[in-house]
């Protein structure tokens, strides 16, 4: 086991490096004025542009520039953002806590939900609520996410307001609030992005865990289970659950990156301050060096979960264990 993980390892390091060698070279050859994160909409001549061009480096040719930049990150330099004219790693700093929060949340929401209801669909089939069930996840599955969004505004925060419509704390609260009152004012902002996105994703959870478990639920010794009296909770847990479990761990495992990169809209539509509004404003701006740092944070994350998703397959299915 050790020197499986030991050369996993090792490839997820070299997939790493490639990657990012590949999204520095696709964010430099991207169409477009670098510029315009720092001078906007204004007219600037053409030695104030010949000045910053110098200044930022943004007039040298595409290998050139991949260079520097691959230079600068082995230093551990993500560079300056040109249009905050901040340091990229703190404002990733900054935002990754309210992205984790909001993407750890749905990732535990997600499959807490979609694993039960999934197994419970499997095990009654023919009846109307599992079909209910599966109809009404694969609707939220289908809607965009903006579009779940904005129902959820339009119903929780507009016309009943319960919710705050976005944010992620309320300026005007007290500085002298105790630690409840912080505590209830994060859940409330907290809780409209978070049901957009559970709602969203559950689907996908659900149905792959309805499936599995429907292939194992045919298997002989459940039959023979089932067949010998034994309770319908130990024959669910025991003998469909953790069968049926080990497709699932790949999806958990590559299912953190893909909240952070879809959570874009909904961060943007919520104005909540996380990594996928930043990658967003960074794009539309054409902040090179925020969309590198953010772009590789997800390389990262993606090598990551996919390093922990083969783990836990192995640690799930002993027969893929290496010997």
């Amino acid at each position: 086991m050790t020197g499986w993980l030991l050369r996993r390892s090792v490839d997820a390091l070299l997939t790493t490096v490639l990657a990012t060698v590949a999204v520095i070279a696709l964010v430099h050859l991207l169409p477009g004025d670098p510029l315009t994160a720092i001078v906007g909409d204004r007219a600037i001549d053409p030695v104030q542009r010949a000045a910053l061009e110098q200044t930022w480096g943004t007039n040298r040719p595409p290998l050139d520039a991949i260079g520097v930049t691959l230079s600068h990150l082995l230093r551990g330099d993500l560079g300056i953002s040109f249009a905050t004219q901040r340091p990229v790693a703190t404002m990733i700093a900054e935002r990754i806590g309210p992205t984790l929060l909001l993407g750890g949340l749905t990732l535990l929401l997600t499959f807490a939900i979609g694993l039960s209801l999934g197994l419970w669909s499997a095990l009654h089939p023919t009846t109307l609520r599992a079909r209910l069930i599966g109809t009404a996840t694969l609707i939220g599955y289908a809607l965009p996410t903006f579009v779940i969004g904005m129902l959820l505004v339009w119903g929780l925060a507009v016309r009943s307001p319960l919710l705050p419509s976005g944010g992620f704390a309320d300026p005007l609260l007290s500085p002298d609030a105790g630690g409840a009152a912080v505590l209830l004012d994060r859940l409330q902002h907290l809780a409209l992005p978070l049901l957009t996105m559970v709602l969203a994703t559950v689907a996908v959870p659900l149905r792959q865990q309805r499936a599995a478990a429907l292939g194992t639920a045919a298997q002989p010794w459940v039959l023979a289970a089932r067949a010998r009296g034994v309770p319908q909770a130990r024959l669910a847990w025991h003998h469909v659950w953790r069968p049926a479990l080990t497709p699932i761990v790949t999806l958990v495992g590559l299912w953190l990156p893909m909240l952070v990169a879809g959570a874009v809209f909904v961060e943007a539509l919520f104005s909540w301050p996380g990594l996928g509004s930043l990658l967003a404003t960074g794009t539309t701006q054409r902040d090179v060096p925020v969309v590198i740092g953010a772009g590789l944070l997800l390389v990262a994350m993606v090598q990551v979960g996919s390093l922990i998703a083969d783990v836990l397959y192995h640690l799930v299915d002993p027969a893929q264990r290496p010997r």
